[in-house]
């Protein structure tokens, strides 16, 4: 018996360490699109793709596109990704990753920030009736979030950012 239990528990563990990022593993699943386009890209890259497992709303398409240097090529150095989800019309979600390490936001003027649970500052980019945005820095990578809709507000930008799988 206990060596069931103990087979039972590496297999998990195993199975877990693999997949550090189970929602992106659905979205792959579920979209054979996005599966392609990810496993296009880089080693590297893929293993830093992160998605929210709570969405502002349930969405009817999701596209997974990329800007690289080249333009179009997979293999490039990839600058961003995004992920984009739609409901329909007037009502999109993107979630980007900014790959490059150099990257950076500059800040002009005095923005408006808050802080997530963990203690991530986030900077508010956008916060209009049809347009909210949000971006931070966490592990050495930028990641920026945009929602396009009237019926949201900051909070439900917030709130996917909370739940941010990394």
């Amino acid at each position: 018996m206990k060596k069931i239990i103990v087979v039972t528990l590496l297999i998990l563990l195993t199975a877990c360490s693999e997949n550090n990022n189970a929602t992106v593993e659905q979205l792959k699943e579920d979209h054979p699109h996005v599966k392609k386009v990810a496993e296009e890209l880089p080693e590297s890259v893929q293993e830093n793709l992160a998605v929210p497992k709570k969405l502002p709303f349930k969405p009817k398409n999701v596209e997974l596109i990329y800007a690289g240097d080249p333009p179009g090529d997979p293999n490039g150095d990839i600058q961003h990704t995004e992920f984009i989800y739609g409901k329909g019309e007037g009502t999109l979600f993107q979630v980007t990753m900014f790959h490059n390490k150099k990257s950076n936001f500059h800040d002009e003027g005095k923005p408006k920030t808050t802080k997530l649970k963990d203690g991530t500052k986030v900077t508010i980019e956008v916060d209009t009736k049809n347009t909210k945005g949000i971006r931070w820095k966490k592990d050495d990578l930028y990641y920026a979030m945009m929602l396009m809709g009237s019926e949201f507000m900051i909070d439900d930008l917030l709130e996917a950012a909370e739940s941010m799988e990394y």
